[in-house]
């Protein structure tokens, strides 16, 4: 009798050593980015965007006048829950031709702990006219997005003084900067329709010294890898003094990005390979699941779908060990 048991035990100790161990995934730091309209030092500022994504949560911030960093007048907010919020100093509504809007401002955020993606975006302007299907004009605006996967975070931002578009035809950007979510910075004085006029690479020495006292920057752009984060900047108009400090800043972007490894592709590369081929039988889980493996000690699914199929084949072992010995 012990012996059809000891043949139903085997396939459940063989299954489960098989079972694969997952490895530890290397999740992207967080996604960043920020853009100003203008700054003042840490005094005061005028359209400020703030956006950050991460492994666990997404927050985002915008101020359209700020002191001390501070919005007053209720000319900003912030959003550290998923959800959306905002307003405006004044708003004409859209009863009339066209609607105004003063100090309009928005913050929203996206995802949480868990979710297989996190993002955030917040945008501010001084002033705003929209007259539908007809024009829209954004004054000292700003915008700032970020985004978190566990293979991949990024950050974007730009910021102008003018945006007008007139149609589907007409589009005229004054003093633009931008990041992308390459993290690669661009500014320029003047864009039309696509063509750019006075671009950080055709003004790369554009710079105003004043005997060594302080410096007035026309066009800028940065960045550089660090830890194995891209980050970079852009400005269209800064000064800067003697000792570092950059008491004016004009039209600023910053952003981030990184690479990580995703949960699957840590759990694929545990896989011994000799077990490649059962591997790759097996269906790809869709990129967008919700659910995720552990990170660390045995995957338990994988566990308990090994044990399942070991109970069944041992309980049908069993039996025909039983009919061969009424045999």
């Amino acid at each position: 009798m012990r012996r059809p048991i000891l043949t139903a035990a085997a396939p459940a100790c063989l299954l489960l050593g098989l079972t694969p161990v997952s490895a530890a995934a290397d999740v992207a730091p967080a996604g960043n980015a920020t853009a100003a309209a203008a700054r003042v030092s840490d005094v005061a500022g005028i359209s400020s965007s703030r956006a950050t994504a991460n492994d666990s949560s997404a927050t985002a911030r915008a101020d359209v006048i700020s002191l001390g960093d501070k919005p007053v007048l209720g000319t900003g907010g912030a959003q550290n829950t998923e959800g959306e919020t905002g307003g405006a100093l004044l708003d004409t509504g859209k009863t009339l031709p066209a609607q105004a809007r003063v100090a309009p401002w928005k913050a929203s955020a996206k995802g949480a702990k868990g979710s297989p993606n996190r993002s955030s975006r917040a945008s501010a302007a001084l002033a705003e006219v929209e007259v539908p299907d007809t024009a829209k004009v954004g004054l000292l605006t700003s915008d700032a997005a970020a985004e978190h996967t566990n293979a991949k975070s990024s950050g974007k931002s730009s910021s102008n003084a003018a945006d007008i578009s007139v149609g589907n035809t007409t589009r005229l950007v004054l003093l633009h900067s931008e990041v992308d979510d390459s993290a690669k910075g661009h500014s320029y004085l003047v864009g039309l329709n696509g063509t750019e006029i006075g671009t950080d690479e055709q003004f790369k020495s554009c710079a105003l010294d004043a005997s060594g006292v302080l410096s007035l920057s026309c066009l800028t752009a940065s960045g550089g890898v660090a830890d194995g984060v891209t980050s970079g900047k852009a400005e269209v108009l800064g000064v800067e003094t003697v000792l570092g400090l950059n008491p004016v800043s004009a039209f600023t972007t910053a952003g981030t990005t990184a690479t990580g490894t995703d949960i699957f592709e840590s759990v694929a590369a545990a896989i011994p390979a000799a077990e490649a081929p059962r591997a790759a039988a097996a269906p790809t889980p869709p990129a967008t699941s919700s659910v995720s493996l552990p990170r660390t000690g045995v995957a338990a699914a994988s566990m308990a779908a090994s044990a399942l199929a070991a109970v069944l084949m041992g309980l049908a072992l069993r039996l025909f060990g039983r009919r061969r010995a009424t045999a």
